[in-house]
């Protein structure tokens, strides 16, 4: 998939031309290409929608790094929207 600008200069844009800027969650790349289909501009992913949607856990602050970063690669591998990632406990 090939963009024109990066995905920081998309959100910025996206920012500028949608007030207020909806971003909607989506915890893994179907719902990310579902949130691209319905129009949204940018994405965010949540330490709770890891926990929850990839490791079947509550959200109490126990997946790694590596478990987030795997979550957004399965997202970004497939949808060019930007997406916003919350680090939970900033690793």
């Amino acid at each position: 998939m090939t963009t024109s600008s990066s995905p920081g200069a998309q959100f910025r844009q996206a920012l500028t031309q949608e007030k207020p800027l909806q971003v909607i969650g989506a915890i893994n790349a179907n719902h990310a290409l579902l949130a691209k289909r319905a129009g949204y501009r940018a994405i965010y992913l949540s330490g709770g929608g890891v926990a929850a949607g990839s490791l079947g856990l509550p959200d109490l602050g126990i997946n790694t790094l590596d478990d987030v970063l795997t979550d957004v690669r399965r997202i970004t591998d497939v949808c060019d929207l930007p997406l916003l990632v919350d680090v939970d406990t900033g690793f």
